[in-house]
């Protein structure tokens, strides 16, 4: 969406992102920039979201419609004017929008009426053993149909359509005004590690109603969770602004002078025993990375050679260009047992 102000009158562009944008899913950033619709830009989504087309390949894909709305008040002079502009367009009429989607008036064989589409419905169920012996519902999941591929590899899937949903607070979900075509159902849930796929194909034909019935998404796991540990944001740097904080995400600290600081994610626990049979697993998971590089180091910062380096990683550009979202990134680390001693164990 793009949205500008001029003469006290809202001009809102809608289009559905999710569906017909160049970039996809929850976690990938919008692709809009300035007074324009960049459908088809890598300035914000960075060069793995960009399509990959060979030499001699026809692509056609459908942007849009785009609707533009425009409004006004009487007086249009106060801050509450131009707010209630705004809540206008973004809760009125873009939810009158949503619900009229697909339009009819379209002449473009390319755009499918709603009886020539499909709809999917289903339940998404969470299940792992070292957290509860029952099923958990997959509260608030991002469901979606994405053109067929390996686990996760819709968010970097630009050339096809994607259809995308949350669950309810039961697990239950609907996707609905489908284009035809075969698919894949992927999903991810908030508060598990991971991504899920419904390895069976969904194929998609016109005024087709295909129930799912119960899909159960089981998170990696290789045993029990010994420490868990999620990030924060910027006030990191309010709230502890001389030393880094054990069990911390790693950020960068302003200083006096207005520069920035880089600081060490550390991560202490103790460990009753050592089991020196085993082989222990570090699981890393990223929400955005633009041109790092993830090390670990057990039990000794001063080492050079880390454990485990993920390369160069991360050109999505989330965080330099603010988006809200990035691509994910998960990483699994083997920890030698005998790297490991009775106590406090110290990642870095």
């Amino acid at each position: 969406m793009n949205d500008f102000t001029a003469d006290n009158v809202w001009e809102r562009n809608t289009y559905q992102a999710s569906r017909y944008q160049q970039t996809f899913g929850q976690r990938n950033p919008h692709n809009d920039y300035g007074n324009g619709i960049m459908f088809t830009s890598l300035h914000y989504a960075g060069y793995d979201l960009g399509q990959k087309i060979g030499q001699g390949e026809a692509w056609k894909k459908v942007f849009g419609p785009v609707f533009i709305y425009l409004n006004s008040v009487v007086g249009g002079e106060s801050r509450d004017d131009t707010l209630t502009l705004w809540e206008d367009a973004k809760r009125l009429q873009m939810m009158a929008e949503v619900q009229s989607w697909p339009y009819t008036f379209p002449a473009s064989k390319d755009f499918p009426s709603s009886d020539q589409r499909g709809n999917v419905n289903g339940r998404l169920l969470v299940r792992d053993r070292f957290i509860s012996k029952d099923y958990i519902s997959a509260k608030g999941a991002y469901v979606g149909l994405a053109p067929p591929g390996d686990v996760g590899s819709w968010q970097r899937e630009s050339k096809g359509y994607q259809f995308w949903t949350r669950a309810d607070e039961n697990g239950n979900f609907s996707i609905n005004h489908v284009r035809t075509g075969d698919y894949n159902l992927y999903a991810w849930v908030p508060g598990f590690i991971g991504d899920y796929r419904n390895d069976v194909p969904v194929t998609i034909t016109p005024g087709c109603y295909i129930h799912l019935g119960h899909l159960v998404y089981e998170p990696p796991r290789d045993g029990p969770t010994l420490f868990r540990q999620y990030g924060l944001w910027e006030r990191y740097a309010e709230l502890y602004p001389k030393e880094d904080l054990v069990f911390f995400a790693q950020v960068t600290r302003r200083k006096n002078d207005n520069t920035l600081q880089g600081t060490t994610w550390q991560i202490r626990f103790k460990l009753d025993r050592v089991d020196e049979t085993g082989t222990y697993k570090l699981k890393v998971a990223l929400a955005s990375a633009n041109l790092g590089e993830l090390q670990v180091r057990v039990n000794d910062p001063n080492t050079k050679r880390p454990l485990f380096s993920s390369g160069l990683i991360g050109r999505d550009n989330a965080v330099v260009r603010h988006g809200i979202h990035g691509l994910y990134w998960l990483f699994n680390v083997e920890i030698p047992n005998a790297v490991l001693v009775k106590g406090r164990i110290r990642f870095i």
